[in-house]
């Protein structure tokens, strides 16, 4: 899976169930694999948080709208 800046993810636990989503706003590929991405994550106001590729899963576009 490719994710990149401004791409609309779910962000999903340890289980693998989606528990919010969010926008990724930085990938950094010097941060530890788990933290790769920085994603504001809607209803969270105080700040980012980070992410690891395992944990997102990129939202389909709607090609309707």
């Amino acid at each position: 899976m490719s994710l990149k800046v401004s791409d609309r993810v779910w962000i999903t636990d340890s289980t693998g169930m989606e528990v919010a989503e969010g926008t990724i706003i930085n990938v950094n590929d010097f941060r530890e694999p788990e933290l790769k991405f920085a994603v504001d994550v809607e209803g969270y106001t105080e700040d980012v948080l980070f992410f690891g590729e395992d944990s997102l899963i990129k939202q389909e576009e709607n090609k309707n709208e």
